[in-house]
Formats: structure tokens, C-alpha cells, sequence
């Protein structure tokens, strides 16, 4: 089993604790808020990558309750969680790494801390997919921790108790080119300190881009 496989297995089974730990998004709400502001219409199609238990797809609904949403999550429990907490949504057991066979286009792709968990190779994949999934005139947003990628490997977390998870790191630089590259016009960029409840510090990237 690949390093990849290993963390959906630990986020399946760990989906409860999961969303005692994140279901809070209030520090991300700015850039969500930032991200929705582009939405051109009241009734958006939006796609939303590795959605967890619906933490940001509550907000999402709720700040568009007219919108078309499709959210994907590679594990059963979290999607579990996710159709009970929120209505009205799409939710799907699938791998972010195979929308390009979706016979969809989107307003709006919400891509919130997917990139931890996939590699370069994946992530560059990933946002040439979503530029081709994304209307012209629609916007991602993108989260991810900062670091380089030799940081890669299992970490503890504060909700699998003894089970680690394998993180990859991404750069700045990475990120922004592949979305230069694609043709995508980055909208705003922000660095935002992360604490984590045994002291450390990690620094959280937000990217929201536009299809011209």
C-alpha cells in the first residue's frame, strides 16, 4: 500500500475525530468570502476536492443555497459524514486525481488543503484538470502548507491518535507556475501562520485564481 492509499485508509477511520478537530473554518473564512466574491451568478456550479466531512461545503451551501455543488472525498467515512451534515449536495466517493472524466465545467473549484497529500507530479496534473474543468471566468482556491518537499513523510496529527499520515510539502513557486503555466490569472495570494496544538508552527498558502 502507497503512502497515498495508507492516508485515506487513516482518514476513513478517523473521519469522527476528524471533524471534532476541523469542522471550524473560521480562519479561513476571509479567503472562502475572497473566492465566492468571483462566483458569477447566485447559482453557481461549483466542485469541491477532497471535502472531508462538508466543513466547507456547509459554508459554501449556505453562502449559495441556489448553487449546483459536487463534492468528491476519497474516503467513505468522511462522505458519510458530509451527506448528513449537509443537503442538497453531490457528494461522491472519488479520487481527485481523475476529474478530468467528469463531462463537467464549474464556476468555481474549491481545492482547500487536497495538495497535502498529493505529489508534484499529482498536484501539476491536478490544476491543468481544473483549468480545463473551469468556465471561463471561473476561479479556484487552493490551500496548502508551505515547505519543500524533502519535508515529506509521516507526521503524527491531532486526530488519528498513534496512526501517522504522510504529508507532502509544496513551494510557493511550484504552485504559482502551475498556475501561470496553465493560464490562470492568480487573484490573490496570502501566508497565514497554522498552529499546531503541540507548539509548532506551520505556514498555510492560499492561491484563488481566475480563468481569464
Amino acid at each position: 500500500m502507497d503512502p497515498f492509499e495508507i492516508s485515506v485508509q487513516r482518514f476513513n477511520e478517523f473521519a469522527n475525530e476528524y471533524t471534532e478537530r476541523f469542522m471550524n473554518i473560521e480562519a479561513y473564512k476571509p479567503s472562502v468570502d475572497n473566492f465566492c466574491s468571483l462566483m458569477k451568478s447566485a447559482q453557481p456550479a461549483i466542485l469541491e476536492l477532497a471535502c472531508g466531512p462538508g466543513n466547507y461545503t456547509l459554508y459554501l451551501k449556505a453562502r449559495f443555497p441556489e448553487s449546483r455543488i459536487i463534492a468528491v472525498d476519497l474516503a467513505p467515512g468522511m462522505i458519510e459524514i458530509a451527506r448528513k451534515l449537509v443537503k442538497d449536495v453531490d457528494f461522491r466517493v472519488g479520487d481527485v486525481r481523475n476529474i478530468s472524466s467528469f463531462d463537467l465545467q464549474f464556476d468555481g473549484i474549491m481545492c482547500s488543503f487536497c495538495l497535502p497529500f498529493l505529489s508534484a507530479a499529482d498536484t501539476s496534473k491536478l490544476i491543468a484538470d481544473c483549468t480545463v474543468k473551469l468556465d471561463k471566468g471561473g476561479a479556484i482556491y487552493i490551500s496548502t502548507m508551505e515547505g519543500d518537499s524533502s519535508k515529506a513523510g509521516f507526521e503524527p496529527t491531532s486526530f488519528s491518535g498513534k496512526s501517522e499520515i504522510y504529508f507532502n510539502y509544496h513551494k510557493h513557486k511550484d504552485i504559482e507556475s502551475a498556475l501561470v503555466e496553465n493560464g490562470l490569472r492568480i487573484h490573490d495570494f496570502k501566508r497565514q501562520d497554522y498552529y499546531e496544538p503541540g507548539g509548532e508552527i506551520l505556514t498555510d498558502m492560499i492561491f484563488i485564481a481566475v480563468k481569464p
